[in-house]
């Protein structure tokens, strides 16, 4: 159980390390061209929420891929919403 929890906490520490890195990029890019890309901070916030929603669904970070697709397997309600959240603005920065 300890291993379970001490991998947990790592993925957790990464994802969080990937949303920084999303935010800092996105930082970077503003000061470079002193132009709001509103297309890209939508893609930005849509790759924030899906990040989000695997961090509300702890079991996902230990759980191989290919069982995310089990019967057995449940992501949590609020982790659906960020994923359809991250679903549409993904889509409308695309355009």
């Amino acid at each position: 159980m300890a291993e379970q929890t001490n991998r947990i906490q790592r993925n957790t520490n990464l994802i969080k390390g990937f949303m920084a890195l999303v935010i800092i990029m996105q930082v970077v890019q503003f000061y470079q061209t002193n132009v709001l890309d509103f297309g890209a901070i939508a893609g930005a916030i849509g790759v924030l929420s899906l990040l989000r929603g695997l961090l509300l669904s702890p079991q996902v970070l230990v759980t191989p891929v290919r069982r995310w697709f089990n019967t057995k397997f449940i992501f949590s309600k609020a982790s659906y919403r960020y994923f359809m959240s991250a679903f549409v603005l993904i889509i409308v920065s695309a355009f």
